[in-house]
Parts: structure tokens; C-alpha cells; sequence
């Protein structure tokens, strides 16, 4: 399995892995003090092999959504804006495909998220749909299992499965702040943890620009909003065991927005290109290693439709164990793009 940390989409399907290749005086930073090492992101990390994805021409891709690495090598990616999900191998050729749009049995709206289930088999979370539906290795129709409302993300968590799903009252989780990751051997819960820092009444609006991005490793779960910091850790059991992380001199909090706000933007001095344009999140957290990193992002202020389009921009870096930031940086030239379970880099072939 490639160690990496980036696996992206180009209009020519080349996909990239930069490796974790930290300076060493990332290691001295941690024994010495806080100070992160600042630097482009060329100069920080290598890539380490670039794969081109295979494609069925009346099959193509639109765009990479979530991505999983295989426990036995090999890749599942489920389209950003199709209802596929497909596998490859190691060497990026195309396996299997499976997917259609709908609300039956086995059809997708959209792919919200992917995950391998430790029997090998494929979980799949949908968009408006209150089920996981599994398929086998080779992606044929397996089982569907009942939910209590719709997941927005599943990962692996052990031998369960962590979901990301808003339970409870819809009046509860308007004025409170139910749990949201909830750890599952389908179709039971095990536990329900980490409560919504924010309700929609206390922070109107920021429900839609945070995305809560997740990570897991081991029994360790780390989780945050994606627009305001700390990281919070959670052990196997839901319980919160610290949390960690700053966000870097540039980043741009979003504002406190007030009830009703994007329905008059003009009274306010703005427009709604200009509010997405003023702030930015934490789109993606992965687990490499020891490492911790967060994906900085912005919106694109040219897309002002849902669902908007996320621009990455930049990388921090965490020690996982200590929680001391070890790299801050934008990469040099041409940003980072795309999505998955990893931080991503985008290269033409």
C-alpha cells in the first residue's frame, strides 16, 4: 500500500502521491519549541509516484469524490457528481464499476462517502438516503442497512464503522447540539459522541460552509468543525481525550453571520461571491503515519450555487501523539485540487 498523502483528479486522470517527506527540521522542531517549519510545499514533500487511473470511454469519470486505499492494495473512488463508485488496482487500472441514479434499492442520488467494511466489502453512503448499502469486492448488490436519518460520512473504525449523521429531533438539533459521529455495527449504534459545537440558531449559516472533517487511526478519532479550531480526539470508546491545533497566522475565520443575512448581503456591505471569497476552512483531515494533516480550502466566489466548489490551498501538518504542528505552507504554484480521503495535489500528465 502507498504510504502517501495525495491522490488527485487532473483532466487527464494522472494522479499523484506526494510521500510524506518531512525536513528534518520538523524533528527539531518537536523537542525545541512550537515553531512550525514554514515553507513551500515543494520543498517539504516529494512525490512519490504518479498513476495514471484507467476508464471505460462510455464509462468516464466526471470528477473523484471520496477515495479509499484497500486493506490489500488497490483504490475504491465514488464520483463527486455521478452515483458510480469504482475500483482499481495498484497500478491504477480499472477493476469493476457499479452504480445508478435513483432511489431504489442499490441506486444513488449521489456519493456522499465510501469505505471498506472488514470483510472487504464496499459501504456506501448516498446522499438522501437513510441506508448504507453494501456491495461485494467486486461491487455487485450485497445488502442495505436501515439507518435513523441519512450519513454524510462513513470511515472504518476497528471492526465497525464510524457514521457522521445528524440524529435526533429536527427542533433539537436546531436550538442544541446532538451528537454527531456515531460508532456502528450495522444497523445497531454502539455510542454516539462528540456534540455539534453550534447549533443553526446560535451560528446561522455556518452549518453550510462547515463539512466536519474527520480522521481516523487506530482507536483514535480526531474531528472538527472546518471553520473555527480545535481538533477534538476521541478514544474507541467516544470519549473526548484532548484536543489540539492553531490555526496559522493567514487563516481567515469566518465571521459570526447573522439570522437572515444572505437574504439582504447588500445591507451589509457585500455580495455573496465577496462573503464565500472572506474566510477560510479546514476541508479534509487524514491520518498518514504519526502525522496528522489538515487540507486548508477556500470557496470559489465564481460558484455561487450549491453545491459550491472548494479551492485547496494549503497543508498543515500535526504530530498525532503530541499535537505539536510540525508544517504550515501553500503550495508555490498551482494550489492543490480534488478531493478523497487524502489531501490531495493536482499534476497534468
Amino acid at each position: 500500500m502507498v504510504d502517501g498523502i495525495g491522490i488527485s483528479r487532473s483532466r487527464s486522470n494522472a494522479v499523484v502521491f506526494p510521500a510524506v517527506l518531512l525536513l528534518c527540521a520538523c524533528g527539531e522542531q518537536q523537542r525545541s519549541g512550537p515553531t512550525p517549519v514554514v515553507a513551500p510545499l515543494e520543498e517539504v514533500f516529494a512525490v512519490e509516484a504518479v498513476i495514471q487511473l484507467g476508464e471505460d470511454p462510455a464509462d468516464s469519470i466526471a470528477e473523484i469524490g471520496d477515495f479509499v486505499e484497500r486493506r490489500d492494495g488497490g483504490y475504491v473512488i465514488g464520483d463527486l457528481h455521478l452515483p458510480r463508485v469504482r475500483t482499481y488496482d495498484e497500478e491504477g487500472r480499472l477493476e469493476a464499476a457499479f452504480g445508478r441514479f435513483g432511489d431504489a434499492p442499490f441506486e444513488f442520488q449521489r456519493i456522499r462517502a465510501v469505505a471498506e467494511a472488514p470483510s472487504g466489502r464496499i459501504v456506501v453512503a448516498g446522499s438522501r438516503s437513510f441506508h448504507l448499502t453494501y456491495l461485494t469486492r467486486a461491487l455487485a448488490p450485497d445488502t442495505m442497512v436501515a439507518l435513523p436519518t441519512a450519513a454524510m460520512d462513513v470511515l472504518a473504525l476497528g471492526s465497525d464503522l464510524l457514521v457522521r449523521m445528524n440524529t435526533g429531533d429536527p427542533e433539537e438539533r436546531r436550538f442544541g447540539h446532538p451528537p454527531l459521529l456515531h460508532r456502528v455495527i450495522p444497523p445497531e449504534l454502539v455510542w454516539s459522541s462528540y456534540e455539534l459545537p453550534f447549533s443553526p440558531f446560535e451560528r446561522p449559516y455556518w452549518g453550510s460552509f462547515s463539512n466536519f472533517p474527520i480522521a481516523v487511526s487506530g482507536d483514535s478519532i480526531f474531528v472538527m468543525s472546518g471553520v473555527r479550531y480545535p481538533i477534538t480526539v476521541l478514544d474507541g470508546a467516544g470519549e473526548t481525550v484532548g484536543t489540539f491545533g492553531t490555526p496559522s497566522a493567514s487563516f481567515r475565520p469566518i465571521e459570526v453571520l447573522e439570522s437572515g443575512m444572505l437574504a439582504d448581503l447588500g445591507s451589509y456591505g457585500t455580495t455573496l461571491p465577496g462573503l464565500l471569497a472572506s474566510f477560510d476552512i479546514i476541508h479534509r483531515m487524514d491520518a498518514v503515519g504519526p502525522h496528522l494533516i489538515l487540507t486548508r480550502a477556500r470557496h470559489n466566489p465564481e460558484r455561487t450555487m450549491l453545491p459550491f466548489e472548494i479551492v485547496h490551498t494549503s497543508l498543515e501538518v500535526y504530530d498525532r501523539h503530541s499535537g505539536a504542528k510540525l508544517y504550515e505552507g501553500r503550495a508555490a504554484s498551482g494550489g492543490l485540487q480534488g478531493a478523497g480521503r487524502r489531501p490531495v495535489s493536482v499534476r497534468s500528465a
